[in-house]
């Protein structure tokens, strides 16, 4: 028979073999942003920051797109600026995890087009792209 003292013993053990096993990461995202603009304009520059992160600049050209990956550790808000020869400076929040964790996609993408008109994001509950921002 075993005492309640052993028995507790094995029962703390086994709840701290059974929690060091599970994987208690903050949720990861892939925000995405593809240059959609007509055929003949000009590139634009991006460039986002958080209140953790700051990223490098990166010119996009017509189909090319931008990749920002981080978890909700590192930040849970991105904001970004977008200019152009063309256009002026265009600030917009990329990702706010409290806004987009229920429109982007379930694997954690969330896709974002440059259009002539404007910043559309990609809403996976309604599967459509919907326009966010204009120039």
């Amino acid at each position: 028979m075993i005492s309640t003292k052993a028995y507790s013993l094995f029962l703390v053990s086994l709840a701290l073999a059974f929690t060091s096993s599970l994987s208690f990461t903050a949720p990861v995202f892939t925000v995405k942003v593809t240059n959609n603009l007509a055929l003949d304009s000009h590139p634009f520059t991006i460039r986002c920051t958080s209140s953790k992160l700051d990223t490098s600049s990166q010119v996009l050209f017509r189909g090319e797109t931008y990749v920002l990956m981080f978890d909700t550790d590192q930040s849970t808000r991105w904001n970004c600026v977008i200019f152009s020869s063309s256009a002026k400076m265009t600030p917009f929040v990329l990702f706010d995890l409290d806004r987009d964790k229920s429109r982007c996609k379930p694997d954690g993408s969330c896709l974002w087009q440059i259009n002539p008109d404007g910043f559309y994001l990609y809403v996976a509950s309604i599967h459509k792209y919907q326009k966010q921002y204009k120039w």
